[in-house]
């Protein structure tokens, strides 16, 4: 049997929140049994309580895991670079954590980057991996529709990191749009996957209690699922539309599902803000219970402003339950119109406003809706499928 080949993967790129959608894919395929077969994998992530928990249960004789500091490195270390970075003239900052590329020869550095904004922060690891002749790969989980860079400098560091990759791993086609838009170039080493459960995860939801299937009488039981955060989730949009007045005779309630103590805090202020009903507005903090929650509930609402191709959005529909979203990143490739759930024309409030009367309306379907959100993605978001499509780019760009 020919011996692994090591891979050095960086993610966490974003201290905060420390673990988010953005790891879930990295994180399922690194224990992939047929990926263990062919990988050994060294892993640097920002340190924190709970990326240290997730490393538990990862690392193995396959599987080395180590913690950085982030922006948190000691005063006199981070000061130093910084001098060193004016003095030479660098148009990038050198980042301490991405010394460990030359500690080792990998086969392949993959950079697991959460958003469009943190691509030119990897200009420094790009070189290092120049220097010492190992090939890299991105995976990018979130892109603004609005990306743009500020100088020709900024679009010079980005392009240069974007097209010398060996893979340019884009999780949402718009988001490959988005940046190839802002640096004026076509790629030509762009792949598109996307995320996906587990198929264990996926029978799962067909075959025990959690085939509760949406209400067609009754309280109309919306959901918002994951971290509140009005500038790319735009939950703010949700509390508008239902203070409309033609609301105020339905019988509706709307959770907001795994949201932080501020998070909780600041929806009150909205929720008062805009005149509603406090009791319609439920919200939960975090639980190791979500798929549970989603079948309490008949349909997702996401009104997001920025994505990649949410896994909030896979679960809910795996669990039979359409959705509305915007058309946004990868959501449009979830939600087929009328069929899986409800898209959008824009992301105005208007246009989500005229499309949840829709919703409304067509409360009969939900159910068929929900059989199709989940036959999509079954068919469509199976990780089974996906990773053996990324396992193979990876064995061929690692060949000697």
């Amino acid at each position: 049997m020919p011996s692994q080949k090591k891979i050095l993967l960086f993610s966490t790129l974003n201290p905060y929140p420390f673990w988010a959608g953005s790891e879930n894919f990295w994180y399922d395929f690194v224990k992939d049994s047929r990926v263990k077969e062919a990988f050994s994998f060294h892993i640097c992530l920002a340190d924190s309580p709970v990326t240290r928990k997730k490393a538990a249960t990862i690392e193995n004789e396959a599987v080395i895991v180590e913690f950085y500091k982030h922006f948190n490195v000691s005063f006199t270390r981070r000061n130093l670079y910084r001098i060193s970075d004016k003095v030479s003239g660098r148009n990038n900052r050198t980042l301490p954590w991405y010394d460990v590329i030359k500690k080792d020869k990998y086969d392949l550095v993959w950079f697991s980057v959460a958003a469009l904004a943190d691509l030119e922060d990897l200009a420094y690891p790009i070189q290092l991996c120049k220097k010492q002749g190992i090939p890299y790969s991105l995976i990018l989980q979130h892109g603004d529709e609005d990306f743009f860079l500020s100088s020709a400098q900024q679009i010079d560091i980005v392009a240069e990191v974007a097209m010398s990759a060996k893979r340019f791993i884009f999780i949402a086609e718009r988001n490959r749009r988005s940046l190839e838009r802002g640096i004026g170039q076509k790629l030509s080493n762009a792949v598109h996957l996307v995320n996906a459960l587990p198929a264990s995860t996926i029978a799962t939801v067909k075959t025990t209690g959690l085939k509760k299937t949406p209400a067609a009488t009754g309280t109309a039981k919306f959901f918002n699922l994951g971290r509140f955060s009005p500038k790319d989730k735009a939950q703010h949009l949700l509390l508008e539309l239902f203070a409309d007045h033609q609301w105020n005779e339905r019988d509706w309630q709307l959770s907001f599902i795994g949201v932080s103590e501020f998070g909780e805090f600041y929806l009150q202020k909205l929720v008062a803000y805009y005149g509603l009903n406090s009791d319609r507005i439920i919200t939960k903090r975090h639980t190791e219970n979500v798929l549970e929650e989603i079948a309490d509930n008949d349909v997702l609402l996401m009104p997001s402003l920025a994505e990649g191709t949410p896994f909030a959005m896979i679960e809910s529909m795996a669990c039979g339950r359409p959705a509305l979203g915007t058309p946004i990143g990868g959501i449009p490739e979830l939600i087929i119109d009328t069929k899986t759930g409800w898209l959008s024309r824009t992301v105005q409030v208007q246009d989500i406003a005229e499309k949840m009367e829709q919703v409304w309306q067509d409360r009969s379907r939900w159910h068929v809706m929900g059989q199709a959100a989940q036959q999509h993605i079954e068919e469509n978001y199976n990780q089974d499928t996906i990773f053996a499509r990324l396992l193979k780019l990876f064995m061929e760009d690692t060949q000697a």
